[in-house]
């Protein structure tokens, strides 16, 4: 009962932060995993870093 109820054709949450609209293209805004090919995610605290969710594989930030 407490649960929200997707709506039909509704885009899921945050999916417009992924990609972005450059001279009528959509280019991704994050990277992509060298090992696996899934989208990385940025991570800021406690370290700076590039972490994949699928095969753990994670990359550090230069400072």
């Amino acid at each position: 009962m407490g649960e929200k109820e997707k709506k039909k054709g509704e885009a899921k949450e945050g999916s417009w932060k992924v990609y972005k609209i450059e001279g009528g293209k959509a280019k991704l805004s994050n990277k992509k995993c060298p090992r696996c090919g899934k989208v990385m995610a940025f991570h800021k605290e406690p370290n700076a870093r590039w972490a994949c969710g699928g095969c753990h594989y994670t990359e550090y930030a230069k400072r």
